[in-house]
C-alpha cells in the first residue's frame, strides 16, 4: 500500500474510521509500521535473573526471546531459525546453555551468535559464513526493571520515547530503589481488536454503566455511596498525554497518603515515604497519585501487553508487579487484587470484553463505516501548566486518550522512517534520585 496516506480520525469533529478495527491490509501495515518500530514492552528483568535464563514473549506477531546471558546482559532474539524458520524456544521460560534448533540442530549462544551447524564442513563445503548468521537482535533498553525493546535502529533511546510520561510513570515503578518482581502472566485470548483494549484505558464515561455491578460492590464495602454519573463527573482528577501514552492522576493534600497507589504496596505507606521523597522530591512522593495509564502501542494498566493476533484476535497478557520488599502475605495479596479486578475471569475484566468485541466488529459494517465513530468527548478541552508536564484534560472525564492515540497511529503508519515520527518537546523537572533505572 505503498503511497497510502491514512487520514483515519477527524481532529475536529472527533470522527474515526471503524474499517482500521477489520481490516487486514492496514493490520498488516500495523505490524511493519507500528511494531516494527515502536519500543515495546515484553517483559520483566525479574522474569529473567539468573544467566542462561529465557523468557519467551512477543513483539506483535515477532516470537522473540528475552534471555540473561552469561555475562548478565539482556537479549532480545527473533525467535526463528536463521535455516529454516522453526522456532528454538518452544517453552515459556527455562534456563539453558545454548539455544538448539529441534529440526536441524543449528545451535546458538546466548546472545544469538550462530555456535554450530551440522556437517559445516563436509556439506556446505567450510562456505558457510556463520558470522552473518546469527539469529536478529533487537535493541533493549529498560525502565525500572521493565524491559522495552525495538526493531527500529533509527528509533529514539526509551527515555525520549516515554517522554515526560516518565515524569508520572515513575510514582508507580520507580517509588522504592528495591525493585519490583512480575508475576505471571495469566493468558488468554478475546475476539478484538488490540486498538479497543488500549483507548479504553482511561475511558472513565464507561465505568457506571459497564462495571456498575462491581464497581458499587467495591464501594459498598469501603463505605462509599454508589458510583454513579453524577459522581463521575465531580471527579477532580485529570489525565495527561505524552507521545501516545496516557496516565491519569489525581492530586492530593500536601500532607495525606489516603488514597495512595497500591499496586505496588510495600509495608506500609509510612514506611514507604521517606524513600519516596528521596527518589521523587516531596511533590510526586506525597501529593501525585498515578491512576490508569497505557504506553503506546499495546500495553495497558500497568502490565498487560494487548498482543495481536489478527484484525479480530488479541492475546492479553496481565502480569502483577509486586515489590521486593513485600511480606509473603503481601505479595499474596497483590497477585489476589490483581487477578481479582483484571484477571481472565475479573470483576472488570468480563464486562469489557463484550463491548470491546462489538466496537471491533462495527468496522464489518458498510453502512456503519460510512456513519463512522464518534470520540468527540471533551474535544477542544485540553491546556498545559507549569507542574504537570505533557497535554492536559479540562476534565477528568473525556476522549482525549482516544483522539491522542489516534493521532500517534496515523504518524506511525504515514511514517517512511522513524524521522517523519515527531516527539514531544520535553519539559518535567524531576526532583529525587531515581532514574531509568536506579
Amino acid at each position: 500500500m505503498a503511497g497510502t496516506k491514512y487520514e483515519i480520525l477527524d481532529p475536529e469533529t472527533g470522527w474515526l474510521d471503524p474499517s482500521i478495527y477489520t481490516d487486514q491490509e492496514i493490520y498488516r501495515r500495523e505490524m511493519t509500521h507500528i511494531f516494527g518500530r515502536a519500543w515495546l514492552l515484553i517483559g520483566h528483568d525479574s522474569l529473567i535473573p539468573n544467566p542462561g535464563d529465557f523468557f519467551h514473549t512477543y513483539m506483535g506477531e515477532d516470537p522473540v526471546i528475552l534471555s540473561r546471558g552469561s555475562d548478565g546482559s539482556v537479549n532480545v532474539l527473533l525467535n526463528m531459525c536463521r535455516h529454516r524458520g522453526a522456532r528454538l524456544v518452544r517453552a515459556d521460560d527455562g534456563n539453558c546453555n545454548s539455544f538448539v534448533c529441534s529440526y536441524h540442530a543449528w545451535t546458538y549462544g546466548l546472545d544469538g551468535e550462530l555456535e554450530y551447524v551440522p556437517g559445516e564442513q563436509e556439506v556446505y563445503y567450510g562456505e558457510l559464513d556463520r558470522s552473518k548468521l546469527g539469529l536478529k537482535r533487537a535493541r533493549v533498553a529498560t525502565y525500572a526493571g521493565l524491559v522495552f525493546a525495538t526493531w527500529a535502529e533509527d528509533a529514539p533511546s526509551l527515555e525520549d520515547y516515554l517522554g515526560d510520561a516518565r515524569w508520572y510513570l515513575d510514582m508507580e515503578f520507580n517509588r522504592s530503589g528495591k525493585g519490583t518482581y512480575a508475576v505471571g502472566p495469566h493468558k488468554w485470548i478475546q475476539p478484538i481488536n488490540w486498538k479497543t483494549a488500549v483507548d479504553n484505558c482511561s475511558d472513565w464515561y464507561h465505568v457506571p454503566v459497564s462495571h456498575a455491578s462491581a464497581a458499587n460492590a467495591m464501594f459498598r464495602v469501603l463505605g462509599e455511596p454508589r458510583f454513579t454519573h453524577d459522581r463521575l463527573f465531580q471527579m477532580k482528577g485529570r489525565a495527561a498525554f505524552v507521545n501516545g501514552h496516557q496516565v491519569q492522576y489525581f492530586k492530593m493534600p500536601e500532607d495525606s497518603l489516603a488514597g495512595q497507589s497500591k499496586s505496588i504496596p510495600t509495608a506500609t505507606a509510612e514506611d514507604d515515604t521517606a524513600e519516596a521523597v528521596e527518589r521523587l522530591g516531596e511533590f510526586r512522593a506525597k501529593s501525585v497519585v498515578l491512576g490508569t495509564h497505557s504506553l503506546f502501542p499495546n500495553t495497558v494498566l500497568g502490565f498487560r501487553l494487548a498482543i495481536p493476533r489478527g484484525p479480530l484476535k488479541t492475546e492479553f497478557w496481565h502480569f502483577a508487579l509486586a515489590s521486593n520488599a513485600d511480606t509473603p502475605e503481601q505479595q499474596r495479596e497483590v497477585l489476589r487484587v490483581h487477578t481479582a479486578r483484571n484477571g481472565v475471569t475479573g470483576h472488570f475484566e468480563a464486562d469489557d470484553v463484550d463491548n470491546w468485541r462489538q466496537v471491533s466488529e462495527s468496522g464489518l459494517s458498510g453502512t456503519y463505516r460510512e456513519l463512522g465513530q464518534r470520540v468527540n468527548l471533551g474535544i477542544g478541552h485540553t491546556h498545559t501548566d507549569d507542574v504537570f508536564p505533557g497535554a492536559l484534560s479540562d476534565r477528568f472525564v473525556s476522549e482525549n486518550n482516544h483522539r491522542h492515540f489516534y493521532r500517534r497511529w496515523e504518524e506511525f503508519m504515514n511514517a517512511d522512517s522513524w524521522a517523519d515520527i515527531p516527539l514531544d518537546p520535553q519539559k518535567a523537572t524531576y526532583e529525587g534520585t531515581a532514574g531509568m533505572n536506579e
